[in-house]
């Protein structure tokens, strides 16, 4: 009887190992993710030159906006074929040098299934230079004027800089008069949904400012975010912004629902891609959705501000 209980004591860690062993391929696997192989695969790359990729998703998904800004690269486009919808194709921009990897890029299909691109390692090279065999002149010495030189150097100068305004003026119009959340005169709800308002009866859509127009949805939900729940909203990513808000005890709305509108939002200002009039109307009103559903319980002090000499109840008396 001794000798079975020293052998059950010596090999029972063996079956918990096994137990370990078998369980944690079940877990990975839902984790798993389709992975897609890019067309062409560069092995070099030069630096500050832009190179495209190219790949064919198994089904329909949209692209989850993230991985746009990588450590050496930046994702300039991605577009999908009009003929062909799961032929998509990126525009990449090599930021650094040496051996560096383009992480994957992240796909969500309607049924909720995850697919993401292949990781490449690309060796990014310094650009050749365009000038050969230099040959060192010396022309003769010839007295020059210098503060003619300044002044020329200050004309051109100031030539530059106005076409320069006048280009970035044009690409981006005066932001819209929105109410400043520190003149909290009203509920913070009401001056968030009348920024949207005042959003839609811009002529942003109209001049096809589609980028702009949906940065100002974003900046409008993120102020009141700030405001409501009293966090920096603003500078924080997508990731960093959907973890917080899982904190916060008083948060309401569906977390699915909100990130297909960081989705929409994100394919508009970082991947170019065109919207509808039905994705537009879809964004404000899930956008005014989640704002109502987080609005103030407390409003006594509005109330009161409305009471105080001069308010507005005195004014209607």
């Amino acid at each position: 009887m001794k000798h079975i209980l020293t052998l059950l004591l010596m090999f029972s860690p063996l079956f918990l190992i096994g137990q370990e062993i078998d369980e944690s391929p079940a877990e990975s696997a839902t984790s798993n993710a389709k992975i897609v192989e890019y067309q062409e695969k560069p092995k070099k790359v030069v630096f500050a030159e832009p190179f495209k990729l190219s790949f064919v998703l198994p089904e329909k998904a949209t692209f989850d906006g993230e991985n746009l800004s990588q450590k050496d690269f930046e994702v300039l486009s991605l577009t999908q074929d009009k003929q062909n919808p799961l032929l998509t194709e990126i525009t990449v921009l090599p930021l650094g040098l040496d051996i560096s990897t383009f992480t994957a890029l992240g796909f969500v299909t309607s049924n909720g299934d995850r697919i993401e691109t292949e990781s490449l390692e690309i060796k990014i090279k310094e650009m050749p230079s365009k000038i050969k065999d230099l040959i060192d002149i010396k022309g003769p010495y010839r007295p020059f004027n210098i503060l003619g030189l300044i002044l020329i150097l200050f004309l051109v100068g100031m030539v530059v800089a106005g076409i320069i305004y006048l280009i970035k003026r044009k690409k981006h119009p005066a932001p819209l008069n929105l109410t400043a959340y520190e003149k909290q005169e009203q509920p913070m709800h009401e001056i968030a949904l009348s920024q949207l308002d005042i959003l839609i009866q811009s002529d942003l859509w109209e001049k096809n400012k589609y980028k702009l127009y949906y940065s100002e949805i974003s900046d409008i939900l993120r102020q009141f975010l700030s405001a409501r729940f009293k966090f920096e909203a603003q500078k924080m990513t997508a990731r960093e912004l959907f973890k917080k808000l899982k904190t916060v005890p008083d948060f309401k709305f569906d977390f699915n629902v909100l990130k297909n509108l960081q989705q929409s939002i994100s394919l508009v200002k970082f991947a170019r891609v065109i919207p509808t009039v039905e994705d537009r109307d879809k964004v404000i009103r899930t956008a005014k959705e989640m704002i109502v559903e987080n609005k103030e319980t407390d409003l006594t002090r509005y109330q009161k501000k409305d009471n105080k000499p001069g308010g507005k109840n005195e004014k209607n008396n």
